[in-house]
C-alpha cells in the first residue's frame, strides 16, 4: 500500500503551521509593539477590534483544526512509519498542542476577552494594556518558536519518509 498521501500532509502541515508562525511573528515583532507605542485608548481599541474580527477567519480555524490534524496524523504514524521520520511525526503534535493550541486557549485568548471587556478610554483599562502587551507578546514569542518548530518538523518528517523509502 502506498503513503504518498502522508508525505503531502507533512507538507501541508508544515506551511500551514510555518504561515501562523508567521502572522504570530509580526505581531511579536512589529504590531504588538506599535499598538504599544500608540496612545493607550488607541492602541486599545486597535486590538479590540483585531481580536473581533481575527475570530472569524481561516487563520483561528488553521490554530484549532492543527491540533487534532496532528495527534490523528501522529496516531496513524504509529501504526505505518518507523524511525527518525516517526519520531519527527510524534514530535510535531507534542509540540504544537501545548506550545500553539493550548498556549492560545488558555493564555491569549481570556486575555484577549479581559481587553475586551474594558472600555479602551478607562484608567483601568490603560493599566491592564501595559501588562497586557507585555504579557500577550511573550505568550504570542511561545506561539511563534512552536509554529516554526512544528513547521521544521514536519519537513524534516517529509524528507527522512522520502530517504527511508516510507513514501
Amino acid at each position: 500500500m502506498t503513503y504518498e498521501w502522508t508525505l503531502y500532509l507533512c507538507l501541508f502541515l508544515a506551511l500551514w503551521s510555518a504561515v501562523i508562525g508567521g502572522v504570530f511573528s509580526a505581531f511579536s515583532e512589529f504590531i504588538m509593539a506599535g499598538l504599544l507605542r500608540s496612545e493607550p485608548s488607541g492602541g486599545i481599541e486597535a486590538m479590540q477590534q483585531i481580536n473581533k474580527t481575527v475570530i472569524k477567519t481561516q487563520f483561528v480555524a488553521g490554530i484549532l483544526l492543527i491540533a487534532p490534524a496532528s495527534v490523528l496524523f501522529a496516531l496513524h504514524s504509529l501504526t505505518v512509519f518507523e524511525g527518525a521520520a516517526l519520531v519527527a511525526l510524534i514530535a510535531a503534535p507534542l509540540v504544537y498542542v501545548p506550545s500553539v493550541f493550548l498556549m492560545t486557549i488558555i493564555g491569549n485568548v481570556p486575555m484577549n476577552i479581559r481587553l475586551d471587556r474594558l472600555d479602551h478610554t478607562s484608567p483601568d483599562a490603560r493599566t491592564y494594556w501595559t501588562r497586557y502587551g507585555r504579557d500577550w507578546t511573550r505568550l504570542n514569542h511561545v506561539r511563534t518558536i512552536g509554529s516554526v518548530v512544528t513547521a521544521t518538523l514536519y519537513v524534516v518528517a517529509a524528507v527522512l519518509l522520502i530517504a527511508s523509502a516510507q513514501v
